[in-house]
């Protein structure tokens, strides 16, 4: 909420109530999906053998904002993803999610175990004529890294926008729409200028819409 304040933006937080996605929407000029903890593996970040044994909150709010970003996308509202919005929005864009990236290759747990968030954890690199590399203004810089899932190929709907050094997906995007990035750090927490770069670009772009 402090990030998008001092971008220049008026926040609002959305009870995650499904029936009035159409209603929130007609009346914001951007979203953003933050992290928290609350994806799941799959399909559509819902693991059925274990949804039961879930929170209902948590179920609630995976299903809202999947929905909510399905419908955003539609309506092309800038949209901005960062940790957990990145894998709801690799998913909602036809991709998956590893659900333990340490399970699947032992030298992936730097991504968790890594520095706290307020610390550079390792760099990412962005991909050439990305968005992302236009807003950043460089090839590469330092991020935070805090997470057990994680995504090894974007959604076909999207194309990669940044990489770590071991080959994970860091950041996707579309540029068939106005705006639609999604980062797998925190870029709230300010490593560097590169995270205050995105904040800007992504409230500038709901601003002109």
């Amino acid at each position: 909420m402090r990030a998008l304040s001092s971008a220049g933006a008026l926040p609002v937080m959305l009870p995650h109530e499904a029936e009035f996605i159409d209603d929130y929407l007609g009346v914001l000029d951007g979203v953003l999906i933050s992290g928290g903890g609350y994806q799941f593996p799959h399909p559509l970040l819902i693991d059925p053998a274990t949804v039961d044994q879930e929170p209902v909150e948590k179920v609630a709010r995976t299903r809202f904002e999947l929905a909510l970003v399905q419908r955003a996308t539609e309506r092309d509202l800038p949209l901005l993803g960062i940790c957990g919005g990145f894998q709801v929005m690799n998913v909602a864009a036809g991709g998956t999610i590893v659900p333990s990236l340490k399970s699947l290759r032992p030298e992936w747990h730097m991504h968790r175990d890594a520095a706290p968030y307020e610390e550079a954890a390792h760099e990412v690199v962005t991909m050439p004529g990305s968005l992302l590399s236009e807003i950043v203004g460089c090839d590469s810089f330092p991020v935070n890294s805090l997470h057990s899932q994680g995504v090894i190929e974007p959604g076909v709907d999207a194309s990669t926008a940044a990489v770590a050094p071991d080959g994970i997906v860091e950041a996707i995007e579309r540029r068939d729409r106005r705006f639609w990035i999604a980062t797998q750090w925190h870029p709230e927490f300010h490593i560097s200028e590169a995270d205050g770069c995105l904040f800007d670009a992504f409230v500038a772009a709901a601003a002109a819409r």
